[in-house]
């Protein structure tokens, strides 16, 4: 399962055009330092935009590894939209995440205005 899962997010990732399912942003998948030195972040910020291969249906609710269920989602969208007691649906969370970049409250590649929260 573990090659399968890993082939589904690497042809995601190309389909998407390395872009997160959810934020839009750029993510890396093989390459943290080229990364690094394409976008000017840390290590510590590269690292939460690694690919990750996320089930739009958890497993816990049945969900499957399937390339149906299955998009490439950097690390903090993936791992935030999980947080939750119940995930989000994926139309959902993509609505949220996109207005929170919009507002600056979210993980973000760009530099950040004056005064507001970077996480890096």
């Amino acid at each position: 399962m573990c090659r399968k899962l890993s082939k589904i997010r690497q042809q995601k990732f190309a389909l998407q055009n390395g872009n997160c399912r959810y934020c839009g942003q750029p993510m890396w998948s093989r390459c943290a330092d080229t990364f690094m030195r394409d976008h000017g972040v840390s290590h510590r910020k590269a690292r939460w935009f690694q690919c990750t291969a996320e089930h739009l249906r958890p497993v816990s609710d049945g969900g499957v590894t399937s390339d149906h269920n299955i998009a490439a989602a950097c690390r903090f969208c993936n791992l935030t939209r999980h947080r939750a007691k119940v995930a989000a649906t994926p139309q959902a969370y993509e609505r949220k995440v996109r207005r929170r970049l919009r507002e600056g409250r979210w993980m973000n590649l760009a530099p950040t205005a004056p005064g507001s929260t970077r996480a890096d």
